[in-house]
């Protein structure tokens, strides 16, 4: 049985997928690895939005265009994907780790990236991972997402009672 319609998916898992997913949230590590946790919790606080507006009929408020602004989890959650995306190509160049050096919040972090060499740059890509992972963790949106999580696994062992 479903619970109530949400958007980040968990109302697909049954109760044992979500308590299998609450148990991965425990740890940063095991979040970060899996595909699943981290595309559910950018679909809760960050879902897609459309790139551009409707105008709308006289006497309506419009809306802003674009999108809104992404939340310090969100953008976490960026360098993450990104850097594992990275730590997992074959054939790196230094200009696309060096754009991603740019776009890394922490400056020394960025500094170590853009001046890695092939034979460091894992090591400094993991430690983007850990760091962004921990700042993700202590976040106050990762708690939320815990939260409902377990929200929606109680609302899975009610239904199955009645």
């Amino acid at each position: 049985m479903d619970c109530l319609k949400c958007n980040c998916g968990c109302d697909n898992l049954n109760k044992e997928e979500l308590k299998a997913l609450m148990k991965l949230c425990e740890r940063v590590r095991d979040f970060v690895n899996s595909p699943t946790a981290r595309a559910m919790f950018r679909r809760m606080f960050y879902p897609d939005e459309p790139d551009s507006y409707e105008p709308q009929p006289t006497g309506s408020r419009n809306h802003p265009v674009g999108k809104r602004p992404k939340p310090k989890a969100i953008k976490y959650l960026d360098c993450i994907e990104e850097a594992q995306m990275l730590l997992q190509a074959h054939d790196l160049s230094e200009e696309v780790v060096q754009e991603f050096a740019e776009r890394i919040p922490d400056e020394e972090l960025g500094n170590r990236l853009y001046d890695s060499t092939e034979s460091n740059r894992t090591e400094v890509l993991q430690a983007i991972i850990t760091e962004y992972g921990n700042l993700l963790f202590l976040n106050e949106l990762y708690k939320k997402f815990e939260l409902n999580l377990s929200k929606a696994y109680e609302g899975k062992v009610k239904i199955e009672k009645r």
